[in-house]
């Protein structure tokens, strides 16, 4: 209702309105960065995307690598100043984990005057640490809105709708006493109203109303009560639906919790005879599951509805995880799938997507009884992943270097079955290389540990992250890294992507890891890797704090290898200015040669960060350096058509017939990529204009007096 009272003038007032929608089923996917993402898509919908996001974009995808919350609340700035009023509407703040809310609202907080935020919580949820100024409604429903909601509940009851005909003096009685008991909470009405319309006479509803629970924790022990007395079938059903909506790791679909519950154990077909209607699941879950219609998934009544059934699981659902489980492995080796394979884009059959969670619901409780299910499974994982890889995209089917035949070790490694490793290993399996990589690299710390025991080299060369330590550093996990170590694994060990360990850790930010490395002997100017060095990755990707620690600690400022030459030119590429100015202060050369532009200069000016061109003119930097991809940096400029910065340099003396590069001349490089405005500002300025290519040049064409390109503008 808010949502569309804004909409309605969004358009005449220029305004914005943006949702932050919280599940705590979703918690995985619903990270700080990614709901800053959706925010930004919600306010550019309409708009042209600025050359700031496509920058953005174009360099994590050069880099295989994601955009960082800074990077985010950097786009969404000049967004938000396009209207004249943004308000953004935040639900259910008490559903997202703590760290996490506390970095959000942080950000929320910082989007200016022109936001207005709308926060709605439990009330033991108060931002005011990160939101000062923020006031408070507490929203109660007055004893009009529970009436009028206790009256619709009686109408479309079966049973109260009878009883209280028959006795027109029931119905004030249920108004009375509801009203009464539940102190303006709907929640609490809403389970009265579901036990009172499972009572089957008028002398059954009174006792229930004198007996009404005064708080919710009653009220579900109630409602499990009412289920708990139900015939043995209509129980089960009511435990297994339970079951699967409590533990799910994401809200289930209606026909995904429909297959679920159809499956037996044994079966080799999916009978659609054994399907139970969705009313029929509902009805027998005593109000504590409900069916979002919006969205069509299951969930249950309430948050603190997940709250309680945590509290109660370890003796009301001791088996849950297991009997999970046993559903899926169950659905995936059903006759139906042999074979099976659904290309890009195929509807898929219920309970299939979410299958991909089956590893995840195994760890743990359900290796010991369910074995021979799950070591069937392992061994052919694989043909699953293969089937239907575009749809599994959780981890550990997402992961990079996955093998093409994975052992299956591997497959328990992976997804850390620590009882079913045991078993493999006692067996015939022995611990190779990969595995102790990968169980370093998800923070199997007790996986990492028994495969060490068993033989695993902690020091065996691996793929993508070249060994065990490197994986852990990458991913942050401290206490696998000091467990390596202490089996002793290589310090500076070289290899993978990002060369050394050290490299790994600064690279992702993780001060901790790149300070107990330095402790145990790190080398600070390993050199090797995808930059070169562990502080050219640091500085590229931001991390000024491990900037300075590697500089405290001897790292050599103008230190040269990498994919960008030299730590200077991965923060100018970056747009780090910051660390650019604490660089230059510690004696880094502002005219560095080397790396995929040449110099510093070249990286700034190709993607367009004025602020570092400007600053490394006044350090001295040469306006002409020639190298790199683009030769120059007028000509790295005029390939992105940054016309403010061609300007830039053009007026600090920029030589705008330079030859070099891929394409010559800056003006071949802007007519090349169609950006007419520098092509425009060349000319004004007296560039020479390039020369009619041969026939047989295969990049480029004629075009009256211009040069033209075939191909597409370069990545």
């Amino acid at each position: 209702m808010v949502v569309n009272h804004l909409q309605t003038d969004s358009e005449i007032k220029n305004i914005c309105v943006a949702c932050i929608y919280l599940n705590h089923k979703e918690a995985e996917d619903q990270t700080p960065e990614k709901l800053l993402s959706g925010l930004w898509r919600q306010l550019i919908l309409g708009k042209d995307v600025s050359p700031l996001a496509r920058k953005l974009y174009q360099r994590h995808q050069e880099q295989r690598t994601t955009p960082s919350p800074d990077e985010i609340f950097e786009m969404l700035w000049p967004v938000i100043g396009d209207y004249s009023m943004v308000y953004i509407i935040v639900d259910a703040i008490d559903e997202y984990l703590e760290a996490q809310r506390r970095v959000l609202l942080d950000y929320l907080a910082k989007m200016g005057p022109t936001v207005n935020l709308m926060i709605t919580s439990r009330p033991h949820i108060t931002p005011d640490v990160s939101l000062p100024n923020l006031s408070t409604l507490e929203i109660r429903a007055t004893e009009h809105d529970v009436r009028r909601y206790v009256n619709e509940q009686i109408r479309i009851s079966s049973r109260l709708s009878k009883h209280v005909q028959t006795r027109a003096d029931l119905r004030e009685e249920i108004h009375s006493k509801i009203t009464a008991n539940v102190d303006g909470m709907f929640l609490l009405a809403k389970l009265h109203i579901e036990s009172l319309s499972s009572k089957t006479t008028i002398k059954t509803v009174r006792e229930a109303l004198k007996a009404l629970p005064k708080n919710l924790n009653d009220s579900y022990n109630e409602a499990m009560n009412r289920i708990e007395s139900q015939n043995e079938e209509d129980r089960n059903v009511a435990h297994s639906a339970l079951t699967w909506v409590v533990n799910a790791k994401r809200p289930l679909t209606v026909a995904e919790l429909q297959v679920a519950l159809a499956i037996e154990p044994d079966d080799q077909h999916l009978n659609d005879d054994n399907l139970l209607d969705i009313e029929i699941i509902l009805s027998l879950c005593a109000g504590l599951v409900i069916l979002d219609e919006q969205s069509n998934v299951v969930r249950l009544v309430h948050y603190t509805t997940q709250e309680y059934f945590e509290s109660i699981q370890a003796h009301q659902f001791p088996n849950a995880q297991t009997d999970i489980t046993h559903t899926l492995l169950t659905f995936l080796t059903l006759d139906d799938f042999v074979d099976a394979h659904w290309p890009l884009g195929n509807h898929l059959p219920p309970l299939v997507e979410y299958s991909q969670y089956c590893l995840m619901h195994a760890a743990g409780q359900p290796e010991a009884p369910l074995r021979s299910m799950i070591l069937n499974f392992i061994s052919r994982a694989n043909q699953w992943k293969q089937a239907v890889s575009w749809r599994w995209r959780s981890p550990p089917w997402n992961f990079r270097d996955w093998p093409s035949e994975p052992s299956a070790l591997w497959v328990a490694a992976v997804a850390n079955f620590l009882e079913v490793a045991r078993v493999l290993l006692e067996g015939t399996q022995q611990a190779y290389t990969t595995e102790i990589s990968v169980a370093a690299y998800y923070g199997h710390l007790h996986m990492v540990q028994l495969l060490a025991e068993h033989g695993a080299d902690v020091n065996a060369k691996s793929e993508h992250y070249g060994n065990a330590i490197q994986a852990a550093a990458y991913s942050g996990h401290e206490n696998i890294v000091q467990l390596l170590l202490n089996k002793g694994a290589n310090v500076n060990a070289q290899g993978g992507l990002y060369g050394s360990p050290i490299q790994a850790a600064a690279y992702s930010s993780h001060e901790n890891i790149v300070q107990l490395l330095l402790n145990k002997g790190a080398d600070v100017n390993a050199q090797g890797g995808r930059f070169g060095s562990p502080i050219q990755a640091a500085a590229y990707s931001s991390h000024e704090n491990i900037v300075q620690l590697l500089l405290n600690k001897g790292a050599d400022v103008n230190a040269q290898g990498g994919h960008f030459g030299s730590p200077i030119q991965a923060a100018a590429f970056s747009g780090h200015g910051n660390i650019v100015q604490l660089l230059l202060n510690k004696g880094a050369d502002v005219n560095a040669q080397g790396g995929h532009f040449g110099s510093p200069i070249q990286a700034a000016a190709y993607n367009g960060y004025e602020n570092i061109v400007q600053l490394l003119l006044n350090k001295g930097a040469d306006v002409n350096a020639q190298g790199g991809q683009y030769g120059s940096p007028v000509s790295a400029a005029a390939s992105k058509g940054h016309e403010n910065i061609a300007w830039l340099l053009i007026r600090n003396g920029a030589n705008m017939n330079a030859q070099g590069g891929e394409h010559g001349s800056a003006l071949q490089v802007a007519l090349l990529h169609g950006h007419q405005s520098v092509v425009q500002l060349l000319q004004d300025n007296g560039a020479a204009e390039p020369p009619i290519c041969n026939e047989a040049d295969e990049d480029y064409e004629t075009d009256g007096d211009y040069v033209t390109a075939n191909q597409s503008e370069e990545e």
